[in-house]
C-alpha cells in the first residue's frame, strides 16, 4: 500500500500528523489492516497469520476517536514487530511486547501527534504500560474528552443500578472485579462480567 492509499484509508480513523509515521511502521512490518465493526469485548486486535497468504492482520473497531483509534493501532503494531522479532505468542503483554510499546509511543509524542492537554496521560502510560489501553483508567478518561457523542458507561452508575445494554439486555451492577463489574442479567438471573468502560443505558 503506499503512503497516498493508506493516508486515504486511515486518515479517517487516526489524526493526519500520525498516518506518515504509522505508514512507516506497517512498510517495516508488512501487516493487513482492518477496520471493524464495534465490539464489547476488545478495541482491537493483533493475528499472525490470519490471511490464506501468511500475512498478518491488525483491526481495529472503527467507531473510536481518533486518538483512541491511534493508541489501539500502536497496541497492536507493538504485538506485530515483537511477534516478528521473537516468533512467539507466548507473554504477549510481556516485557518484550512494552518495550516495542513504549519505543513507538514515544515516536509519536516526539512528532507532537497528540494534543498538549493528554500528553502527560500518555507519559504516565508510556512508563506503565497495560496490557489493554481500557485498563488505564486515567488515559481512558483523558481520550474519551475526544469522543464525538458523551455516553453513560458502567462506571458511572452507582452499584445496585438498572442498566440495560445496546442489545437491550438488562442488568444489575455488582461488584468490581479489577476492570470489570459481576452484574447480573434481570430476566436469567446469570452473572456476567463486564468492562466498567461499556455504554450503557441507565434504567
Amino acid at each position: 500500500m503506499t503512503e497516498n492509499q493508506f493516508v486515504s484509508k486511515l486518515s479517517n480513523y487516526m489524526p493526519m500528523a500520525a498516518c506518515a509515521i504509522a505508514h512507516k511502521w506497517v512498510t517495516e512490518y508488512p501487516v493487513n489492516i482492518k477496520i471493524s465493526k464495534p465490539r464489547k469485548t476488545k478495541l482491537g486486535d493483533f493475528r499472525p497469520k490470519a490471511l490464506g497468504n501468511g500475512h498478518a492482520q491488525i483491526s481495529v473497531n472503527g467507531d473510536l476517536n481518533p486518538y483512541s483509534f491511534l493508541i489501539t493501532f500502536t497496541h497492536e503494531i507493538a504485538h506485530l514487530i515483537d511477534f516478528t522479532k521473537r516468533k512467539s505468542l507466548k507473554e504477549p503483554h510481556g516485557d518484550s511486547w512494552k518495550i516495542e510499546y513504549q519505543h513507538l509511543l514515544a515516536e509519536l509524542l516526539t512528532a507532537e501527534v497528540f494534543p498538549s492537554e493528554i500528553r502527560p496521560d500518555i507519559i504516565n502510560h508510556i512508563n506503565r504500560p497495560k496490557a489493554a489501553s481500557c485498563s488505564d483508567q486515567r488515559l481512558l478518561k483523558a481520550l474519551r474528552r475526544y469522543d464525538s457523542e458523551s455516553h453513560i458507561t458502567l462506571n458511572d452508575i452507582p452499584f445496585g443500578a438498572a442498566f440495560s445494554t445496546s442489545s437491550n439486555r438488562k442488568f444489575i451492577k455488582g461488584e468490581l472485579r479489577r476492570t470489570r463489574y459481576r452484574c447480573e442479567e434481570v430476566s436469567t438471573g446469570r452473572f456476567y462480567l463486564i468492562h466498567g468502560e461499556s455504554k450503557i443505558d441507565l434504567i
